[in-house]
């Protein structure tokens, strides 16, 4: 019996294929990994390949536990340009957060927009989510202008508790226009 709450495994938009990530896609997790233009943006620091197969994991066993989760898309050459996807937010008790990463030879496309938007799609249209938030850091200004153009509002600047500061954002059903 197919479960109504879960995201579909592929997902399309105007210019990419979102496929749900799997264990095949590790040498693309290696790769995004460890470049320092993507990590400064993200966890501050590459990852070890370790870090990385374990990361990997946990997003398979997402989808598996919540029916929610990272897609890895590509391009019509079929080359990978990045991921993004819905999940339960380690943040935000509660929330579902939507996340993105471009690698850097496909930046300033409007891509990672793109990618948000079919992700919100999938989450108000077919999960039919009432609130989706997005987390950056308050310098990251580009994906701040992605939260922005996708309808996302700014709620509020926070400090975790090892003292990093983030952003929110937000956008509600009701706010949401595909």
């Amino acid at each position: 019996m197919e479960d109504r709450t879960a995201a579909p495994d592929t997902i399309a938009t105007r210019r990419l294929t979102g496929y749900r990530v799997t264990a095949g896609y590790l040498g693309y997790l290696l790769e995004v990994d460890r470049d320092i233009r993507i990590a400064q943006w993200l966890s501050g620091d590459v990852q070890s390949p370790e870090q990385s197969r374990a990361r990997l994991g946990r997003w398979v066993r997402m989808w598996e536990e919540t029916g929610k989760g990272f897609w890895i898309f590509q391009d019509s050459d079929r080359c990978i340009v990045g991921h993004g996807g819905l999940f339960d937010s380690p943040r935000e008790a509660g929330e579902v957060e939507v996340g993105y990463v471009i690698k850097p030879a496909h930046w300033r496309r409007g891509l990672a927009t793109e990618i948000t938007m079919a992700a919100l799609k999938v989450g108000f249209e077919s999960l039919d989510l009432q609130r989706i938030i997005a987390i950056a850091q308050p310098t990251n200004t580009a994906s701040r202008r992605v939260m922005e153009k996708c309808g996302m509002i700014f709620e509020s600047e926070n400090l975790s508790s090892n003292g990093l500061a983030s952003v929110r954002y937000a956008i509600d059903k009701e706010m949401w226009h595909s």
